[in-house]
């Protein structure tokens, strides 16, 4: 990670940025909401959830990651305990994927485990028109994959703090009882999002480390590029709905390195975009693009490649003097109309910010949120930010037909934006979840809460439904996350501080997940 750049702005400019968000937020046209369902999930020792989606009769489907042996699972389920039994290679200490699948009133219908012997994890997931449920992540050697596959065989190349690990994509049936299909992916040593289309077809990030061996060049046929340019690169891989080939792949990138956590969606018409982090200074950009030289530092990057995988539509750079971090799992959203919206916490204190948004300038601590929406031609529309005196980031980002933006994240500033019709207007610990509403003008906040009790509450993804209701997961690492009608009352164990589920540590002990339910529109 690059290093943050520290620059606090005077004192008035940051009182009349805070008096500038607060009379935004009073005039805001804004929805009610309230807790319809919330609960923890969770054994004995850590676990955490990274993605949310909802399938086509409500039900909701959540993935991550536990090293708990004692993780609730269902009759019936795919796996029901930690398999333990192969080989075990050097890694951070055993971790299971897990899939699990609530009702829309809450109540836990199914839950599995997803692994082998050594660390596994999900970090996304989707459903198909069929409901059939595709989760991607990371995973080590002798994952449970099928037979016919497009890649049978691990091809991690680079040992991390998890040990030798390689990116995974598996189908699960849609009562989790059985895998379809189950494949690792590439060499990338994790797979941060995946995205299905109409089809049933399968998308994903690829990275590559910068070394060691490379995917097949038969993925790469017609492909608007065939090779990495150099140091660690990013791409995308689609694959056939049945998971046994490749339809195309290509890179995308610059001569120096790629942060490899790339975020990928797709528009209606089946273009894929991705969002990453980059220090090259000469990834391809297009003609209509906001920003066409890299500022330098860290910056954030947005690619609009064709259907088939060999062209590149419109790509543009997004930074300016300090870093625009956190392009990863569910950074960014694509709307009806082919705009794409930005989510990502930033150290610059001079980002192009557009006139009438809610928040013109940086607020102080070392991190705000930047939220961003560009054209289909990958121009730039809108740009605030969002943030207090302290450090806050995004993580889950959704656009609705309306333009308005939804996302989730944490915030440990006690003056974070909120609106009056806030579930919870003050900060129950240094780091309380929120969960923010955005006009579709970027003019004002139509919600903004804080979500959260005694202990670190993180907002990993967020969902936005059909009807308008955000559904939140995520993690906190002890008791005090707010309850209703709930599966699970209670904080069932770990997270005593900083959990080692990597170097360095999170903050990880149960589940969260809630779901924040649209009452009703109104007008300030």
């Amino acid at each position: 990670m690059n290093r943050p750049r520290r620059n606090p702005m005077p004192l008035f400019a940051a009182v009349m940025v805070l008096f500038l968000i607060a009379g935004a937020v009073r005039s805001a046209s804004a929805a009610d909401y309230q807790i319809e369902f919330s609960t923890f999930l969770g054994g004995s020792d850590w676990e955490h959830a990274r993605d949310v989606c909802v399938d086509s009769t409500g039900n909701v489907i959540i993935v991550g990651g536990t090293v708990s042996n004692d993780f609730p699972t269902t009759d019936k389920a795919f796996q029901r305990t930690q398999d333990r039994s192969g080989t075990k290679t050097d890694s951070a200490g055993h971790c299971d994927a897990f899939v699990c699948k609530f009702d829309p009133n809450g109540a836990l219908l199914w839950s599995t485990l997803l692994g082998g012997p050594n660390y596994d994890r999900a970090y996304a997931v989707e459903v198909d028109a069929a409901d059939n449920i595709i989760v991607a992540g990371r995973a080590g050697p002798e994952f449970p994959v099928t037979a016919r596959a497009f890649q049978t065989t691990f091809q991690g190349s680079k040992q991390s703090i998890y040990g030798m690990q390689n990116g995974f994509v598996t189908k699960l049936s849609s009562d989790g009882s059985s895998v379809l299909w189950s494949s690792y992916v590439g060499v990338n040593q994790l797979c941060r999002d995946v995205s299905v289309d109409a089809k049933g077809s399968v998308y994903l990030p690829l990275c590559y480390t910068g070394n060691g061996p490379k995917p097949p060049m038969r993925w790469f046929a017609n492909a608007f590029r065939d090779q990495p340019m150099g140091g660690a690169e990013v791409g995308a891989i689609k694959i056939s709905p049945n998971g046994q080939n490749v339809i195309w792949a290509t890179w995308l990138g610059g001569s120096r390195d790629e942060v490899g956590n790339c975020g990928l969606r797709l528009d209606n018409n089946a273009n894929v975009f991705l969002n990453f982090t980059t220090n090259s200074p000469d990834v391809p950009t297009t003609e209509k693009a906001h920003q066409r030289t890299y500022s330098g530092g860290a910056d954030s990057f947005i690619a609009k490649i064709s259907p088939d995988g060999n062209e590149l539509l419109a790509g543009t750079y997004f930074g300016s003097s300090g870093d625009e971090e956190g392009n990863s799992t569910h950074s960014m959203a694509v709307d009806s109309s082919g705009n794409a919206y930005l989510a990502v916490s930033t150290t610059s204190k001079d980002l192009p910010v557009t006139s009438g948004v809610v928040q013109p300038a940086f607020a102080g601590g070392n991190r705000d949120i930047v939220v961003a929406k560009f054209s289909p031609q990958g121009g730039l529309l809108r740009c605030t930010y969002l943030g207090g005196t302290g450090n806050e980031g995004p993580d889950g980002i959704y656009a609705d037909d309306h333009g308005d933006v939804f996302f989730t994240g944490n915030a440990a500033s006690a003056d974070f934006p909120l609106t009056d019709n806030a579930l919870q207007s003050t900060q129950s610990t240094p780091n309380d979840a929120i969960a923010v509403v955005l006009a579709n003008d970027f003019s004002s906040l139509k919600f903004s809460s804080f979500i959260g009790g005694e202990s670190y509450d993180d907002g990993r993804s967020c969902y936005l439904d059909t009807a308008g209701d955000l559904y939140i997961t995520g993690s906190t690492n002890g008791p005090g996350w707010p309850m209703k009608s709930a599966h699970q009352p209670t904080f069932a164990g770990g997270g005593g501080g900083k959990e080692l589920c990597y170097k360095g540590g999170c903050f990880a002990g149960d589940v969260i997940l809630a779901k924040i339910k649209r009452v009703v529109d109104r007008k300030d």
